[in-house]
């Protein structure tokens, strides 16, 4: 079983985020998979088995199996569309299934729209020993902040023993509005085992939503200001599903 490395969410100036991918015959067992991507040694490894005419993914990071992985998806669908010669590929996972489409050079994968939920009430005391002065904060998976510039978002500073005091979410995402109809993003998961991921998928369930609402468009761009810089084009779709539109390419050996 051998490992491709893809980059996904690249662009011209944006390296994008590296993910293993891995076809399997059968499932292994959990310590397997998490001893495999742990010896791929990238942020993700998305495991893939066929089984039955389908596709069934999971995800590991480092230290742990990890739920919806947009990046490690894409990566993993680009790696099938490319290798079986198909135009789309449904990726089916105990979180849903996972449209992943070929569009000449780019890929797009159809997620789901998620909505605001009620805040944990120790939301606010987390905000402020961060030291930040949001505009709005919303939670769903994750605890969204939306701050005033880009600058705001750039500038901010980790610490990692104040992000591992986060409440009850699973990641905590910094945002900003850049221009007539895009966003910028960071995303801290240090509960998985990522202090700062590079780019992420995942991250516009909580944030396409908002962002059209706010900016009245059906079409977004979005860049994450990480080291290495993502950039995605974000399309709505339905009310429940979007489609992020990207690139992904296989390293040279």
């Amino acid at each position: 079983m051998q490992a491709e490395i893809y980059d996904v969410f690249c662009h011209e100036h944006h390296a994008g985020n590296p993910c293993g991918v891995v076809l399997l015959p059968a499932w292994l067992a959990d310590s397997e998979l998490l001893k495999m991507s742990q010896d791929i040694g990238q942020p993700v490894t998305s495991f893939v088995m066929h089984c039955n005419d389908q596709y069934h993914i999971r995800w590991f990071s480092l230290t742990e199996e990890i739920n919806l992985c947009g990046h490690g998806s894409l990566g993993a669908g680009a790696a099938i569309l490319q290798a079986q010669q198909l135009h789309e590929v449904t990726l089916h996972s105990k979180y849903g299934q996972i449209q992943v489409v070929a569009r000449n050079d780019h890929y797009q994968i159809k997620l789901p729209s998620w909505r605001a939920e009620q805040l944990d009430l120790q939301v606010a005391d987390f905000i402020q020993q961060l030291g930040l002065q949001p505009l709005a904060v919303f939670g769903t998976r994750d605890l969204i902040v939306v701050l005033p510039s880009e600058t705001a978002v750039s500038n901010f500073q980790p610490v990692v023993a104040l992000l591992e005091q986060m409440p009850n979410y699973h990641a905590l995402i910094l945002t900003a509005q850049s221009g007539n109809d895009g966003y910028v993003l960071r995303y801290f998961a240090p509960k998985i085992g990522i202090l700062e991921d590079l780019t992420t998928g995942s991250a516009h369930c909580s944030l396409a939503p908002y962002w059209f609402s706010q900016l009245q468009t059906k079409q977004l761009t979005a860049r994450q200001l990480s080291q290495s810089g993502g950039y995605f084009q974000v399309v709505d779709h339905t009310d429940d599903t979007f489609w992020l539109i990207a690139q992904a390419s296989a390293r040279t050996p």
